[in-house]
């Protein structure tokens, strides 16, 4: 019985070497030894988490419950023979201690801890056993990390609020293009005046029309005549590092890189060069009071087509959604002004001048009465009202009165509602609680005016019910007890619903109209109704003004401006009767 004993005492240790001894030559304990020497090197924690081997089977935890029940106490000698344990040095077991999972003390390995240091015994090992697994470590390559879960992995960037910066730096200027441009400028000591910047917006690859807003940037927007190259390049690293596409650098530019918005007067040194060099305002410059107005007027027009928020600043991304930039590159192909319609047409000016000069009585503003003579006086009392209130004035100061800028709103309003900055507008005036939707009794309210001129009109008048259903089948609101912005953008019949309720010449003219010959006139020309109403005026005062043999109604500087020579004349009355 005792030889039984002492037989299974010796055989044990054995299988337990021969256990760790496999335990550590497996390849799940060699790529945890792995990751365990690299946190060693990075000074981290080892014994942060248990090391779990993915080859572990019922076997080796049946090794590890035995051995626990053998293990000696902990500061009890060894059940383990020292004649069967190696002698180690003390490199390898600070090595083993190391490397050792916190299980190897559940398999037969005993610590013993003393005074500073630990003292470790291993079973009976060869140092051949012990160095082979040793080596597979220190060659081992570094394990492959396994992917990342998708909701883990990093997201491409997709949202560029300053453009995206380009893959390659091909499309990049050279500045010493520039250089030369300004070294060749010896007489004024290697400057460069505005006029002289077209050749560097040529190499810069920006719009001819630019030169004035890159000028003041680089002048950093003082009175200065001219600018060298040191102040070019200190600008235009700062541009072309953190703002990569044209809206964002026509921004920065024009606000000489202090905001990421435009407001009116950072556009005036824009259309001020297409005012100096267009071959089609060469007639204009003579005249700066008119240069001022038509300089307001386009950037009236701007405002009016890209600021589609109403805020009076215009963003990269309102920017980037309307076709400026690409309209100011095109006027460089443009011999005639008035090929472009969009903003800078002379003809538009002209008319939308002419009318607000008709109506003003030298005063330069409108008020109630002089707004009434507009179209015939085809606009209601309360609209016009609503007109001179704070709801649609942008630049006025006070209400109860129209300037300029604004009579220039009123207008493109007036004669295109297609235009969705149109249909916002009217329908602000009519939002008379400003609560954002159209009520019932606000559609009362204003129809209220145009009844009461059908009947002096001696027209048969429609009552107020039948109008009404005749408006919410054009409209068809998603609610039936109010009309909202959305409805009107979506009906396609705003300018109809608008006339009925406020333009009693307009809502006379739709009444009486051919429905079939409209159908065809609008296949026909896809012109916009501002366009076409700019046209025919233009030509009726040009037909009133000039001698049909004299010029076809465009100017190019050989004839005289009916508009200039009109309001030259009536400067000159007043200056003679003050």
């Amino acid at each position: 019985m005792n030889s039984r004993k002492t037989a299974t005492s010796a055989s044990l240790p054995t299988k337990v070497q021969q256990l760790v001894a496999q335990w550590v030559n497996e390849d799940p304990t060699l790529d945890s030894l792995t990751r365990l020497a690299g946190s060693v090197k990075s000074s981290r924690s080892l014994h942060s988490a248990p090391v779990r081997t993915v080859g572990e089977t019922s076997s080796s935890r049946d090794v590890k419950s035995l051995a626990r029940k053998t293990a000696s106490p902990p500061r009890g000698p060894s059940p383990i023979s020292p004649a069967v344990s190696p002698k180690l040095s003390p490199k390898i077991r600070r090595k083993i201690l190391a490397l050792s999972p916190p299980e190897a003390n559940n398999i037969g390995i005993d610590a013993h801890r003393g005074g500073a240091g630990t003292r470790v015994k291993l079973p009976g090992l060869t140092k051949a056993e012990l160095k082979k697994p040793l080596e597979r470590i220190q060659h081992a390559k570094p394990a492959t990390p396994s992917p990342a879960a998708p909701s883990e992995s990093k997201i491409p960037q997709f949202y560029f609020p300053n453009g995206q910066p380009p893959k390659d730096r091909a499309s990049a200027i050279r500045l010493s293009d520039v250089q030369a441009i300004f070294d060749a400028a010896t007489q004024d000591g290697k400057r460069l005046s505005k006029q002289q910047f077209d050749e560097v917006c040529k190499v810069c690859k920006l719009p001819r029309y630019w030169k004035g807003l890159l000028f003041r940037a680089v002048a950093g927007g003082s009175s200065k005549k001219k600018v060298d190259f040191g102040s070019f390049t200190a600008l235009w690293r700062r541009l072309t590092k953190q703002y990569h596409d044209g809206a964002s650098r026509f921004i920065r530019l024009a606000t000489q890189l202090q905001r990421d918005y435009l407001v009116f007067d950072d556009l005036l040194p824009l259309v001020q060069c297409v005012v100096e060099d267009h071959p089609g305002l060469s007639f204009l410059r003579e005249a700066s009071e008119f240069v001022t107005c038509y300089i307001s007027t386009v950037i009236c027009r701007i405002f009016y087509t890209v600021n589609r928020s109403w805020s009076g600043r215009i963003t990269a991304a309102e920017l980037r959604r309307s076709n400026l930039l690409s309209v100011i590159e095109g006027l460089e192909d443009m011999s005639s002004i008035n090929e472009e319609m969009n903003f800078f047409s002379y003809e538009h000016f002209y008319v939308i001048y002419c009318k607000f000069f008709e109506m003003d009585n030298g005063r330069r503003i409108l008020d109630i009465s002089d707004l009434s003579e507009y179209g015939e006086y085809g606009l209601t009392p309360s609209v016009l009202k609503r007109v001179l209130s704070k709801a649609v004035l942008r630049f006025s100061s006070k209400e109860g009165v129209m300037e300029y800028r604004d009579f220039v709103w009123f207008m493109l309003s007036e004669e295109d509602k297609t235009s969705p900055t149109s249909i916002e507008y009217w329908f602000r005036c009519l939002d008379l609680d400003g609560d954002g939707v159209i009520s019932m009794y606000e559609v009362e309210h204003f129809y209220g005016d145009q009844l009461e001129r059908m009947q002096r009109s001696g027209m048969e008048p429609f009552s107020f019910g039948d109008c009404l259903c005749q408006l919410l089948d054009m409209v068809s609101p998603k609610q039936s007890e109010y009309i909202t912005l959305r409805d009107l953008k979506a009906c396609g019949n705003a300018k109809v619903f608008f006339n009925t309720l406020f333009n009693f010449s307009k809502f006379v003219e739709h009444e009486n109209r051919d429905p079939f010959a409209k159908e065809v006139a609008d296949s026909e020309n896809a012109v916009s109704d501002w366009q076409k109403f700019a046209r025919v005026e233009y030509d009726n005062m040009v037909a009133g003004d000039v001698d049909p043999d004299q010029d076809d109604g465009e100017f190019d500087g050989d004839g005289e401006d009916p508009l200039l020579a009109a309001l030259t004349t009536i400067d000159d009355e007043e200056e003679s009767s003050q």
